[in-house]
Parts: C-alpha cells; structure tokens; sequence
C-alpha cells in the first residue's frame, strides 16, 4: 500500500501530538495529585519540598520517555499498533518500577535521618514518586487507549 509523503507526515504529527498532550497531561494530574497529598497531610511547601516536585517532573517525564521507547522498539519488530502499545508498557513496566522503588529508599532513608527541609525533600519526593506511577501507568495509558479507539490507527509512525 502507497502512502503519500504528506499522509505519512500528517500520521508522523498527529502520532507525535498525541504523545506530547498525552504526556503533558499526566505530568500536569501528577503535580496537582502531589499539591493534593501534601494538602491532605498539612504540610507546608518549602523550597526544598518545591525542589522535590521538580525532580519529580523530571522523573514523570523520564517514565514516559521509557514507555515510549519500548512502544518503538515494538513498533520496529513489526508488531500492530495495540499489542505494541500493550507490550511497550508492560516491559517499561519493571524497568520504571525499578528506578522508582530504589528513589523511593533513597527518600525514605533522608526522611528517616535527616531533618528539618531535608525531611521535607523526602516527603515530597516519596509522594512524588507514588503519584509518578499512578500517572505513567494508568492516566497515560487510558489516553493512549482511548486516541488508539478514535483513531484505530493502523500503523503507528513513531519509528
């Protein structure tokens, strides 16, 4: 099957657009889930706990950087496009889990030993990372979901 260069363009930037609202979004609901936790817990935003969140958007990105990642070597393999959305974050899966859990003792063992802002740090950094894979896993999946079930693409041009 033919397909012109401006059809393929049009796919490659729809397909890219998506990615980039679909990532946007779930780093915008992991900030304000973080805003809503440290709220519910009284806590006082610090510039270190302000700190905290910026390396946690660093890692919400890096979480959906990796998940896309996986779905392109899928892509490459010459799967169709919902087993490889599905194979791509389910092997970003243990990786994610990985970074994210060794983060999360880091965090747990500054709250436990330090004090003052450090602790703070910790706080926001742990919640952080908890509402990171929440967003990654779930919200980006659910919108990469439902643009594969408007658009039942048949090809995905992320290669």
């Amino acid at each position: 099957m033919y397909i012109s260069r401006w059809k393929a363009l049009g796919i490659l930037l729809t397909a890219l657009l998506v990615s980039m609202l679909a990532v946007s979004a779930a780093v915008a609901v992991n900030v304000a889930m973080i805003f809503g936790v440290l709220s519910l817990l009284g806590a006082t935003l610090t510039v270190p706990g302000i700190i905290g969140i910026v390396l946690t958007i660093g890692i919400a990105v890096d979480s959906n950087v990796l998940i896309y990642e996986r779905i392109r070597e899928e892509v490459r393999t010459g799967r169709s496009p919902i087993t490889a959305i599905d194979a791509g974050f389910t092997r970003a899966l243990a990786t994610i889990l990985d970074s994210n859990i060794t983060t999360f003792i880091a965090a747990a063992v500054l709250f436990f030993i330090g004090t003052g802002p450090v602790r703070g740090f910790a706080v926001t950094l742990g919640i952080g990372i908890i509402t990171t894979i929440f967003t990654a896993f779930t919200l980006t999946r659910l919108m990469v979901a439902w643009w594969v079930r408007w658009v039942r693409p048949q090809q995905l041009a992320i290669s």
